[in-house]
């Protein structure tokens, strides 16, 4: 995600592991190296990041590199992890977990408060995903890569509550497996594509609009950032490719920044604990 508060990019990498942070002003980046598997990272409010691993959801101190438990949802499963997270306009996060193995069907989606309580939202999940919000804060959107679907609930700012899921984005056998995905001030979708070379955008309805070809088969998710939000950054994976893949696509695994004319995203929140 980007934080428009430290003018910088976090993003992990989950089986270094490893946070990492990239400083626009001067493209400085830096990396944080961790003991544990870590799939979501965002600033927190009071200052340090909020990381989530198999063993709960920890706050860090980049400076001393110490993490302490804020809470733990899926305490009772250890077999699962947390996967993609993301916090709404009120600073509450919505994470959800999976399967170490993938087996289907065990994750869930949960509310975690300023505070450290939390609440079971949905459940059923195999490979959760990318989160998102529409403009208007009336729609959440929440994938499921295993099923290629990306789900739409009616969603209450106010309450922090969801409500009525159904299919807005069903994608085909040679689609790819929708990941990460992020939303444009027009209330649009930009969703990573795994194992399709691409990013998509589509509309508000599920319609799509364009596709837009990356250097590599696996990217993993997307955000807007720098000073106008005009900037889309693209995060990829070298996992589980073959020697073979990998010489096709050397740049596996990087960073990219795109400039998209004409499209500017939505600035994205810090956790409010």
């Amino acid at each position: 995600m980007w934080s428009p508060r430290d003018n910088a990019l976090y993003w992990v990498d989950i089986l270094t592991p490893s946070v990492h942070t990239h400083r626009a002003s001067g493209g400085v980046n830096t990396e944080i190296k961790l003991g544990t598997m870590a799939s979501v990272v965002i600033p927190k409010a009071t200052g340090g990041l909020l990381v989530a691993t198999p063993g709960g959801l920890m706050t860090l101190d980049p400076d001393t590199k110490r993490m302490s438990l804020l809470s733990h949802p899926e305490a009772d499963r250890p077999g699962n992890r947390y996967n993609d997270g993301k916090c709404d306009r009120r600073g509450r996060l919505w994470v959800a977990s999976m399967d170490m193995g993938t087996a289907a069907n065990r994750g869930s989606l949960f509310r975690v408060d300023a505070d450290g309580s939390w609440k079971r939202m949905d459940t059923g999940f195999t490979v959760p995903n990318g989160l998102g919000w529409s403009p208007d804060d009336r729609k959440m959107y929440f994938t499921d890569t295993y099923r290629r679907t990306i789900y739409q609930y009616d969603f209450d700012l106010l309450s922090g509550t969801i409500a009525n899921r159904r299919e807005l984005i069903v994608f085909g056998a040679d689609d790819g497996r929708p990941d990460g995905l992020t939303v444009d001030d027009a209330g649009c979708l930009w969703v990573a594509l795994w194992d399709a070379w691409h990013i998509a955008r589509f509309s508000p309805d599920g319609r799509e609009m364009h596709r837009i070809r990356m250097p590599v088969p696996r990217p993993t998710s997307c955000c807007f950032g720098g000073a106008s939000l005009e900037t889309l950054y693209v995060t990829s994976a070298s996992v589980r490719l073959s020697e073979e893949a990998l010489a096709n696509a050397p740049l596996s695994g990087s960073l990219f920044a795109l400039e998209i004319p004409d499209v500017r995203g939505l600035p994205e929140a810090t956790f409010a604990g």
